[in-house]
């Protein structure tokens, strides 16, 4: 029988259906020295993607076939170390596509229309002086620019321009398209210098560790808007407090940070055009359902390698 090391928690159900076909051994609070040790009688993994397999856990892995990772990516794992090993690293790459890119139109429109702070100020006897003053902007006037046009960012791509009217444009380090909306491709500096709001889809390589650095935010346009579901190590946090106290930024919607949690006193948490959310974007019941179907994945792969 398989032995699969489960690291983290799962529903009972994606577990009941583990356990049907293999024996397993959970850490419900893994560190390197517990994968380690657990990892090294087992023939597969299974983590979140909070969890970081290390080559010294795919090392100790001596009889390890499969790491299945319960998420979109897997820069968690090292990949190059399990490429080394012949060790197959799975992932749910398509299972929260919708759950982000609804969630991410959706953080857009807070910041184009800040319902929750007009709310507070009507309740605090504003009525009249709200309704005297423009309240927001339309995305249908406004250039949407995306980076990374794959399963979300396309997603995003045809909810803002195909429902709302936006102009889109678009970067991708590979071809991609055409679609079924109106879309542009550009080169980066141009999304940059260009665009309204800039949306951040694309997962965290060397290439886009601090994508978004000083350098780049000084090219926004005035007043522009980031969005951030990706990674938070996509952006350099610094350099994006300075430019949302200095004005230069009309506002940031931030579903992931870098580091990850922030601490209570971070400064992101006092520029009051911030909108931060604990990581969640990907965390509806039904995205996590077909997170979850990756035990399925893994035992599947443990028998074509059996």
């Amino acid at each position: 029988m398989y032995r699969v090391l489960v690291a983290g928690a799962l529903p009972q159900d994606a577990l009941a259906r583990l356990s049907a076909a293999a024996q397993v051994v959970q850490l419900l609070q893994p560190d390197e020295q517990s994968l380690c040790r657990e990892v090294a009688s087992c023939d597969g993994l299974v983590v979140r993607t909070h969890v970081r397999v290390s080559r010294e856990v795919l090392a100790a892995g001596r009889r390890l076939r499969v790491v299945g990772v319960a998420g979109v990516g897997t820069d968690n794992v090292d990949t190059g170390a399990a490429a080394e090993r012949g060790i197959a690293v799975l992932n749910t790459a398509a299972a929260s596509s919708d759950a982000v890119a609804e969630f991410t139109v959706r953080q857009i429109l807070r910041l184009l229309r800040p319902v929750e702070a007009l709310s507070r100020q009507y309740a605090a006897g504003a009525f009249h002086e709200l309704r005297d003053q423009p309240c927001g902007r339309e995305l249908r006037e406004l250039t949407v620019g995306i980076v990374g046009m794959g399963r979300i960012g396309s997603r995003v791509g045809r909810i803002c321009a195909a429902g709302y009217g936006a102009h889109v444009l678009y970067n991708d380090i590979v071809e991609v398209g055409p679609f079924a909306f109106p879309a542009e491709p550009v080169d980066k500096p141009t999304i940059w210098s260009r665009c309204d709001i800039i949306s951040l889809h694309v997962p965290l390589t060397p290439l886009t560790y601090r994508m978004v650095n000083a350098d780049v935010l000084r090219c926004f346009r005035a007043g522009a808007l980031l969005i951030n579901t990706a990674r938070g190590a996509v952006v350099d946090t610094s350099a994006l407090v300075e430019a949302l106290q200095e004005g230069r930024l009309g506002g940031a919607a931030l579903d992931v940070t870098d580091p990850e949690p922030l601490p209570p006193d971070h400064p992101l948490f006092s520029c009051p055009n911030c909108l931060i959310t604990p990581h969640i974007a990907a965390r509806t019941a039904g995205a996590l359902k077909r997170m979850f179907a990756i035990v399925d994945q893994v035992i599947e792969k443990l028998r074509e390698t059996n």
